[in-house]
């Protein structure tokens, strides 16, 4: 085999014209033809991308599928815009006008606003546009998924609406005989009898002698049955529904257990003087959604005794 690298020269007339070996300087003009088209590419290149400006192909081709995305992420946001501003209406008119009129407490906004939570759930978008979307999405999924379980709520209340007067206490809760009791201290700020300052007095007083029959003052349910030596004492409360509750205190004998359905006008015990107290009495409280309220404004204590005994039933045996 030869030594060095020859070369073949073709010509039209015969196959192979003569063999001649690539010298040192044919090698150098192979090598400087090389690099002076390298030189010219980049050259080129260069001219085509910095001074003119021009991107290339494949850059271009990116830049025109990233365009599109962006413009598709800018309409799903302004279309998610425009939902977020529909349902935060929804939001508060249900929570100002609809919660608020079956009593209803207004849902909080860390509730709403949660989302659906899991970092997890975005490490695949992390650093890209698509991952605020996303996110945005999520919560507006969450907001409308407790949007949907508030009406859902509000529509079960709306079959029971036509029962709405049987629940709200609006009957005192013993006898209207002047006879029998009389009003020790009625709702409002007063001397604390026990502490001697003065204090916000969240219920009105019936002071009466041990054993007078407590009335149920509204359709309900019993949510706690409590036996104390300080406080409220012996005490009941019942949940009307609709926002609001009582609890009737300091009582001597309780007659109902927890979980028990009442209607108005049911016998629940009998006044005392347990817990934390000075003489014997009823403490009567209302509370509509969670805030006191003064019972005076739910009851007529100038109704004959005979026609409140037509409202009330007293249990057999008691």
């Amino acid at each position: 085999m030869p030594s060095k690298i020859e070369k073949y020269i073709v010509s039209p007339e015969k196959l192979v014209d003569r063999i001649r070996h690539l010298s040192a300087r044919d090698w150098w003009k192979i090598a400087l033809v090389a690099f002076g088209g390298i030189v010219f590419f980049l050259l080129f290149m260069w001219i085509y991308v910095q001074v003119l400006g021009l991107d290339l192909p494949k850059t271009a081709i990116l830049k025109r599928g990233n365009a599109d995305w962006r413009a598709r992420v800018e309409r799903l946001s302004a279309h998610m815009a425009h939902q977020e501003e529909l349902l935060s209406l929804l939001e508060v008119r249900d929570d100002k006008i609809y919660r608020s009129v079956y009593g209803l407490d207004e849902i909080p906004p860390e509730v709403r606003l949660s989302g659906l939570g899991g970092e997890n759930r975005y490490e695949a978008l992390r650093g890209t546009s698509l991952e605020a979307v996303v996110r945005r999405q999520d919560v507006v999924e969450k907001r409308a998924y407790v949007q949907s379980k508030s009406f859902d709520d509000i529509m079960v209340l709306q079959f029971s609406a036509g029962d709405m007067a049987a629940h709200i206490p609006a009957i005192p809760p013993i006898s209207t005989d002047r006879n029998t009791y009389h009003m020790s201290s009625p709702f409002g700020y007063r001397s604390d009898p026990i502490l001697g300052y003065t204090k916000r007095h969240t219920g009105m007083d019936f002071a009466c002698p041990p054993g007078n029959p407590i009335y149920a003052t509204g359709d309900g349910i019993v949510v706690k049955v409590a036996h104390e030596r300080t406080g409220y004492g012996n005490h009941v409360e019942i949940d009307h529904g609709f926002g609001y509750k009582t609890r009737y205190a300091h009582m001597s004998e309780i007659y109902v257990e927890m979980g028990q359905s009442l209607k108005r006008g049911d016998c629940i015990g009998l006044t005392g003087k347990s817990g934390r107290i000075t003489g014997p009495h009823l403490h009567y409280e209302i509370l509509y959604r969670k805030d006191y309220v003064n019972p005076a404004l739910y009851m007529d204590l100038d109704i004959p005794p005979k026609d409140y005994y037509e409202l009330v039933r007293k249990p057999e045996g008691k």
